[in-house]
């Protein structure tokens, strides 16, 4: 019995201590934080729709294989600062019906640090907000591959 739960043990450490590694990687750690309000400035819609992004963003990014959401900044190995989220008007339904939920196009802004790299992106997405969430991780997971420093050099 000690020796099944031995060889179950080290096969664990050996396999990365239980860490999720895609190709051979550790995950990267990113936190999730909104933009402070620039003071003299009302806090008030923009902070909640970045609050709101956040939440959805977070989200998005737990279902991206190589990433891994962390909750302590200083744990991080990205940090994505959520800048801005709009909702933009996509037009009226087209057959004259009432309608039932708002047809809008939602925009998340980020601002995304990953040692010396920085850069900005956004995602877009019909309806609510989990979908340029979506938008937005996916574009995140290949900002981060293409600025990982034990990134293979291309062939």
């Amino acid at each position: 019995m000690i020796v099944v739960v031995a060889l179950a043990l080290s096969a664990v450490l050996a396999l990365g201590g239980g860490q999720a590694k895609t190709h051979g990687k550790e995950s990267v750690r990113i936190y999730v934080v909104a933009a402070e309000v620039p003071a003299g400035s009302p806090p008030g819609d923009a902070l909640q729709g970045r609050l709101a992004a956040v939440r959805e963003l977070r989200e998005a990014l737990r279902r991206k294989k190589g990433l891994r959401v962390v909750d302590d900044r200083a744990q991080a190995d990205v940090i994505v600062e959520v800048t801005d989220r709009e909702q933009q008007s996509a037009g009226e339904g087209g057959f004259g019906g009432v309608k039932l939920t708002p047809f809008v196009n939602t925009i998340i802004r980020v601002r995304v640090t990953f040692g010396e790299h920085q850069g900005e992106l956004k995602g877009m997405g019909p309806g609510t907000g989990s979908r340029a969430a979506k938008d937005a991780a996916d574009d995140l997971l290949k900002w981060v591959e293409r600025n990982r420093p034990d990134r293979q050099p291309p062939s």
